[in-house]
């Protein structure tokens, strides 16, 4: 599937079971190629249940997103509007804000998976 597809895909799950009145939703996932965690929020509050597959949807956008010597992205947001609308933000560069402590090992493994060159790694990755 093309990357506008799979974005499709993601922003179609997280409002099929969205309660009557909704505005926003969006879904925050950070990923490494061995640890990851998807939180979502509609309207400020979290979204529980998170939507089945919506994991995979993202690991599938992570791989068709990578490009050779630049890598892919960390952490990856979408949102949806009531209207819509949707937005999507990708980080190449900044550490994940993970929600526990993680090994700096898992930064290794990603860079083996996604090789990046030296001006696309930033120095935390190194």
């Amino acid at each position: 599937m093309s990357e506008i597809g799979v974005i499709d895909t993601i922003a179609r799950a997280l409002v099929a079971d969205l309660p009557a009145g909704w505005r926003e939703v969006s879904a925050v996932y950070r990923a490494t190629t061995s640890y990851a965690e998807l939180d979502g929020e509609v309207d400020g509050a979290q979204l529980d249940p998170l939507p089945d597959g919506l994991e995979d949807h993202f690991e599938e956008l992570r791989r068709e997103m990578y490009q050779p010597g630049k890598g892919t992205w960390l952490t990856a947001k979408v949102t949806v509007t009531a209207a819509g609308h949707f937005a999507t933000d990708f980080d190449y560069d900044s550490k994940p804000e993970w929600s526990i402590p993680v090994d700096a090992t898992i930064y290794a493994a990603d860079l083996a998976a996604f090789p990046r060159d030296a001006e696309h790694t930033p120095d935390w990755l190194k």
